[in-house]
């Protein structure tokens, strides 16, 4: 048996997974995505995805492995996807606004990062503390954006 999981998506890819199998998948997938196996874990999340296409997880992990990467736009494809599917993703949501900061889309990212604090009000997801942390960036670079410009006010 092998344990390469592009040959092991490719054999398993007629057989359907029950539910606790497609967690523990997801479970590889994550724990390869954390030891920096960034390869690895699109292939499951990928074969995840393509299984389970109402899932937004997937989605949103595939995104992730994608920002790790610098694959921006690739990142923003699948975000945009899971946040289709589930538009109260705060993961996919703190990742969408990294990737459009990072393209230098400081206002949509700013939105992002506004719409998760705004979905955890009380704090309990520690990306919110990421969000509030990148939105304060986000601001502070359009202000230095708006200074640079020459479009700021004096009073």
């Amino acid at each position: 048996m092998t344990t390469d999981p592009k040959a092991m998506a490719a054999t398993e890819a007629t057989k359907p997974l029950s539910g606790p199998e497609m967690l523990e998948r997801a479970m590889q997938g994550f724990q390869a995505f954390e030891q920096g196996n960034y390869e690895n874990a699109r292939a499951i999340f990928q074969d995840l995805a393509d299984r389970d296409q109402a899932e937004g997880y997937y989605r949103t992990a595939l995104g992730a492995v994608a920002l790790a990467v610098d694959d921006l736009d690739g990142a923003l494809a699948h975000l945009d996807e899971a946040l289709r599917l589930n538009p109260q993703d705060n993961a996919a949501l703190v990742n969408r606004g990294e990737v459009h900061l990072r393209l230098g889309n400081i206002l949509q990212g700013a939105k992002d990062f506004a719409r998760a604090v705004e979905l955890d009000p009380e704090d309990k997801d520690p990306l919110t503390a990421r969000a509030r942390v990148l939105a304060a960036a986000a601001l502070q670079s359009a202000e230095e954006a708006q200074r640079d410009s020459g479009g700021g006010t004096e009073g």
